[in-house]
């Protein structure tokens, strides 16, 4: 059995911070080794409600974002993030950098797949999808999406940690574009269609079975979409039209 071993709470320096928060962070720092279901149990453990978050929900997210991303704690070893998803709003396909270890806790009914990469081939590993209050431990080879299906707004903690981190515990993600055929390299949200100041670097090849495919483009397209109703963009104009092409061709 893990046992979680509760910290004195004089040891969370932030004391503006929620209970649980400080609840969390102390059974985080009390842990001899961090692996994701030791943070599962850290995040349970913590007691967290939606109301101890709202503070960091960034529900009016810029349209070019496709969900709210605040930072609430960080330290050298790990950092906790609070995701703010809108009806419609729904991360690429990504992994999560140089974290070692994770875990999640969604406070809604989120929509969620994981995936395999192989031999530069992407494929649907399995749906998964989170009840509301539900924590998922992410491994450090997870690549998954995640989105808010639904007509209601909910918010989701995350929880990443990397020992002798050298930036931000989750600098270097993938990103795994379809529609370029791309994985890309970024330090910030793994958002759709990333202007090119957020992306560190691509490799070519990425390849995919036709359900993945098909389901990355009509996610893209949907964001895409929601951006050019608020803002004409050319080149987005262009994806949209190559978009719907090649959906027409894999349904």
């Amino acid at each position: 059995m893990i046992q979680i071993i509760q910290a004195n709470s004089s040891s969370v320096s932030d004391k503006s911070l929620p209970e649980s928060i400080q609840r969390l962070i102390s059974n985080i720092q009390s842990q001899s080794l961090l692996v994701p279901k030791i943070a599962r149990l850290c995040i349970l453990d913590a007691r967290i409600s939606p109301e101890d978050l709202m503070g960091w929900a960034d529900f009016d997210h810029p349209i070019t974002d496709s969900y709210g991303r605040k930072l609430l704690y960080e330290c050298d070893s790990f950092e906790i993030m609070v995701m703010s998803w809108a009806p419609g709003d729904y991360s690429t396909i990504h992994d999560h950098g140089t974290a070692q270890w994770g875990a999640v806790q969604c406070f809604g009914e989120a929509e969620h797949y994981v995936y395999t990469l192989t031999d530069g081939v992407l494929q649907t590993l399995k749906r998964l999808d989170y009840s509301s209050g539900e924590v998922k431990a992410v491994a450090d080879d997870m690549i998954h999406q995640m989105g808010n299906p639904g007509e209601s707004c909910f918010l989701s903690l995350h929880v990443y940690g990397c020992e002798n981190s050298k930036g931000s515990i989750t600098s270097n993600a993938r990103i795994f574009d379809l529609l370029e055929g791309s994985i890309q390299r970024t330090d910030g949200g793994v958002f759709f269609c990333l202007p090119e100041t957020q992306i560190k670097e691509r490799h070519y090849g990425l390849q995919a079975d036709a359900d993945t495919m098909l389901r990355h483009h009509e996610k893209m397209r949907d964001r895409i979409c929601r951006i050019l109703a608020v803002e004409d963009n050319p080149l987005l104009r262009s994806k949209l039209a190559v978009l719907d092409e090649q959906i027409s061709q894999l349904k």
